[in-house]
């Protein structure tokens, strides 16, 4: 059927593809690339259609909902840093820090 004005163009599904890609590690980038698909929303309807004929989780690299990973933000009083951020840091669950203010601004410092 050809295009309408006006009407956009969806990539067909692949779900076969799609698996393989996301077994051999591909990043949403990538993949996105390889499939042809221009939009986000559309690579995550094609996962979920590609979960639940696989009744298996899989879960695209480098595709994550709204995380923020470079900057923190003060929100309701309080400064919200991420684990995204402490990506790549040695930090355990429940660990201690000490927040010390000086001329560069705050310093964060394991307990």
């Amino acid at each position: 059927m050809p295009a309408v004005k006006g009407q956009k163009i969806e990539a067909k599904y692949d779900g076969e593809k799609l698996y393989t890609l996301i077994k051999e590690g591909r990043n949403e980038k990538e993949i996105m690339l390889e499939l042809g698909i221009q939009s986000k929303p559309t690579l995550k309807n094609h996962l979920f259609k590609l979960i639940q004929e696989k009744k298996e989780y899989l879960a695209i690299a480098g595709a994550s909902t709204r995380t923020r990973n470079t900057s923190p933000v003060f929100r309701g009083g309080r400064i919200v840093i991420t684990a995204n951020m402490l990506a790549g840091i040695d930090f355990q669950e429940g660990q201690k820090f000490k927040l010390e203010k000086n001329e560069a601004g705050l310093t964060l410092i394991k307990l």
